[in-house]
């Protein structure tokens, strides 16, 4: 069930407050009449007595959306108009639960605009629903045109002033389970040009069913729609003003196998927008966008490290933190040291340190690099520091970016010439405290002058004091190359990137003056008039997931794996009409099967390698397969670490799919039917069946000596493997073809509610 979340501008009512009134109660029969009451509780009355809908006439429009018959009244709550949801609103929630255990089967929850009745929220949940088998699963165009017809349905008046919009989201593959939700968004329309801040956002099942729809929705006045710059005009604005810079980047897969070579690359460089009256850039808070200033070292040459020689002792490395940390006050609490710390894989002390005579009163948690004498990190006296009542001054912070470069100097001189100080973006710097006493300094690794893809530097100082209260810093353990690689100009990742752009002129909501600003957090009732303004938006090709413009080989590869993608995946020329045409798409467009000369090659027997591919992905809920470190030893001596196939081999091990008792798999060979049947069987964990042959009977007349019977037996039986009635041809080989046939059918009979069992003993 939806969780409500009350602020301090609501007031929750209990169900036995819920129906005063004879209509309402007709509609929710489960809810006795002794429960009812004609009065609310008293809280926030004023609010909810200028909303122009009562409780009652609120619960009447929401109990025509719910089927309301056998369930009860969970919850109510109203919530007056704020700057967070700039209208007042009625909640409710029904439930239906197991009358044996008390367990919920079914849950509704249903939000009201308290001052036009439209439908504000909504949520369908069932906790047992029985399992949707796989073939009755609805496509994506089917779920869209549920959701257009439920917006259109219960809240006709703002679908008319929405559009959906699909050009930041990819569509969304073919499923490989019934257990899919499709997501939609319903952008607000004014004149003909989008308000991506308003709109409707809705979910629906594989069944069809919508289970969350949820309004925002703003009081806006809008600027004239007349723009006096045209998209072409937007276009080289944006490639003027872009400012393209390669980086390190490290795959988040590769971050969890250990491998830590980064791939230099090109990051989106048009996130900035377009005035439409001046031209000029903006940040997305619609200030001046500024090139940033040149990263600036904190040191210009390497340093000498503060010691060498043998790693410290335990009672060494707490002298030398005490001598430059300047703990004089402070004794030993706890210490523990790690040969390879995840800071740079070096050995590191872990030292806490508190208060002499009362350790309650601070604290300081300190790191040492046990080889060079680095500091790694202090954490200082947080436990006595608080925030105070009164303003603080303005932070001086070119002071403490000195001190903090010096500080770095002194206590990690190793790191120094590759950490710089980088102007911090926008949003940092609204996410800072106005009233805080404290303020941040942080510090980015560089490698020779390219941003690295870890590695950086934080700072927190007392403003009053100028104490040094907190401070972190580490670069990573992955290894760089001596030389920047050759890469792609600036100029032409540029133009790389525009291919995969389209301009669209927007509104943006203007940010709320200072003065506006502080009212909304000081009333949290205070809702202020807000603006909007017109400017152009560059949007990017949508992909399945994020990624970036290989800086070295000029290919688009995926934040996640660092593989080469492709953003537009070419249509095979030879499966237009054939009979497996659907099943055949099905193994492309996962990767399982790739197009030789733009063909899909229906006819060419698949390989052992794609078939142990598909299988894993269609076992990981459509995700590519676990991926594994490089200290994973290869099960295989012909799948080494590295190769396409590793990580799905060395799943299919783990899952039981494969034999690890043999020492080569053969991936690039063609797999034969008895093979396929087998790993067939395996994939829906009926392998222990087949060690019983005696107890399956067949008609076909040439698998008696065939060593995977039993494997052939179940699959055929299940109807997955297609055969005739007499013969299987246990050592024929596998058509791609019928490889996706016979997959497509394991998907659908995988997920029979009664289960493969229950088929096998029909």
């Amino acid at each position: 069930m939806k969780p409500w979340i009350i602020r301090s501008s609501s007031f929750v009512l209990s169900a036995s407050l819920l129906l005063p009134v004879a209509q309402a109660h007709a509609q929710s029969p489960y809810v006795s009449t002794n429960k009812m009451a004609t009065t609310v509780a008293q809280a926030d009355s004023v609010a909810q007595a200028k909303a122009k809908l009562s409780k009652e006439a609120a619960l009447a429009l929401a109990t025509k959306i719910v089927p309301t018959a056998g369930m009860t009244v969970q919850n109510v709550s109203f919530r007056s108009a704020d700057s967070w949801r700039p209208f007042p609103e009625w909640s409710f929630s029904w439930v239906k639960k197991d009358p044996e255990n008390g367990n919920v089967l079914l849950s509704y929850s249903v939000s009201i605009h308290a001052n036009t009745g439209e439908l504000t929220s909504y949520s369908h949940q069932e906790q047992e629903a029985s399992q949707l088998p796989y073939a009755k699963r609805i496509s994506y165009t089917e779920a869209q045109e549920q959701a257009k017809r439920f917006f259109e349905k219960n809240n006709a008046g703002k679908a008319a002033e929405t559009r959906l919009y699909t050009r930041d989201m990819p569509e969304p593959k073919t499923p490989l389970n019934s257990e899919v939700y499709y997501n939609f968004r319903f952008v607000r329309d004014v004149d003909g040009i989008l308000f991506p801040d308003n709109g409707a956002d809705i979910t629906v099942d594989a069944s069809g069913k919508v289970t969350n729809y949820s309004l925002s929705w703003n009081d806006v006045t809008f600027e004239n729609t007349d723009t006096k710059i045209s998209e072409e005009e937007a276009e080289k604005l944006f490639k003027e003003q872009a400012n393209p810079k390669p980086v390190y980047l490290l795959p988040w897969e590769r971050m969890e196998t250990k491998n830590n070579k980064p791939s230099l690359g090109y990051m989106n460089p048009f996130t900035f927008y377009i005035d439409t009256e001046t031209g000029k850039a903006l940040t997305q808070s619609l200030t001046s966008y500024q090139l940033a200033k040149d990263p600036e070292p904190v040191s210009s040459k390497v340093l000498p490290a503060r010691r060498s020689g043998q790693p410290l002792s335990q009672e060494e490395a707490v002298q030398w933190a005490s001598k430059a940390l300047n703990l004089s006050n402070y004794e030993l609490r706890s210490a523990n040291y790690n040969e390879r710390d995840y800071r740079g894989n070096r050995p590191i002390w872990d030292l806490e340190f508190g208060k002499k005579g009362n350790s309650e009163d601070g604290f300081a948690y300190v790191s040492v690099d046990a080889v060079t004498g680095d500091i790694y990190r202090l954490n200082k006296d947080f436990r006595g520091h608080k925030e105070k009542t009164t303003a603080s001054k303005k932070p001086d912070m070119e002071k403490f970016k000195a001190k903090a470069m010096e500080t770095i100097r002194d206590l990690a001189p190793t790191m120094a010439h590759q950490l710089y100080w980088t102007e911090p973006i926008e949003e940092e710097n609204q996410n800072q405290p106005v009233d805080s006493e404290r303020t941040q300094i942080r510090f980015e690794r560089f490698i020779n002058g390219i941003a690295a893809a870890s590695g950086s530097a934080h700072f927190t100082f007392d403003i009053e004091t100028g104490d040094l209260l907190n401070y972190s810093a580490e670069l990573g353990n992955e290894t760089y190359p001596t030389q920047v690689p050759k890469h792609l100009p600036a100029a032409e990742a540029s133009e790389k990137w525009w291919t995969e752009t389209k301009a669209e002129a927007v509104y943006a909501l203007v940010p709320l003056t200072p003065e506006d600003a502080k009212r909304a957090k000081e009333q949290p009732s205070y809702t202020p008039k807000r603006t909007a303004k017109i400017v152009y938006r560059a949007t990017m090709t949508p992909f399945e997931q994020p990624y970036y413009l290989d800086a070295v080989t000029g290919e688009w590869s995926s934040t996640s794996t660092g593989k080469t993608i492709a953003l537009h995946r070419p249509a095979p020329a030879d499966l237009k009409g054939h009979p497996a045409e659907k099943e055949l798409s099905l193994m492309y467009e996962y990767d399982a099967l790739s197009l030789e000369n733009g063909n899909i090659m229906p006819q060419k027997p698949i390989t052992r390698g794609e078939m142990i591919e598909m299988l894993m992905i269609s076992l990981n809920q459509g995700r590519h397969y676990p991926q594994y470190s490089l200290e994973r030893k290869a099960t295989y001596s012909d799948v080494a670490n590295g190769s396409r196939y590793f990580s799905a081999v060395e799943g299919a091990v783990d899952r039981g799919l494969l034999d690890k008792n043999t020492s080569k798999l053969n991936p690039n060979e063609t797999i034969t039917r008895e093979e396929l049947a087998d790993m067939i069987v395996r994939a829906l964990g009926y392998k222990k069946l087949t060690d019983f042959p005696g107890m399956f009977q067949s008609e076909l007349s040439d698998i008696a000596n065939s060593k995977y019977r039993g494997s052939i037996i179940i699959a055929t039986t299940l109807g997955i493997v297609p055969t005739d009635k007499q013969k299987f041809q246990p050592q024929s080989l596998v058509p791609r073809a019928d490889a996706a046939i016979t997959f497509t059918r394991f998907l659908e009979k995988r997920d029979t509610p009664d289960g493969p069992v229950t088929l096998l003993r029909k």
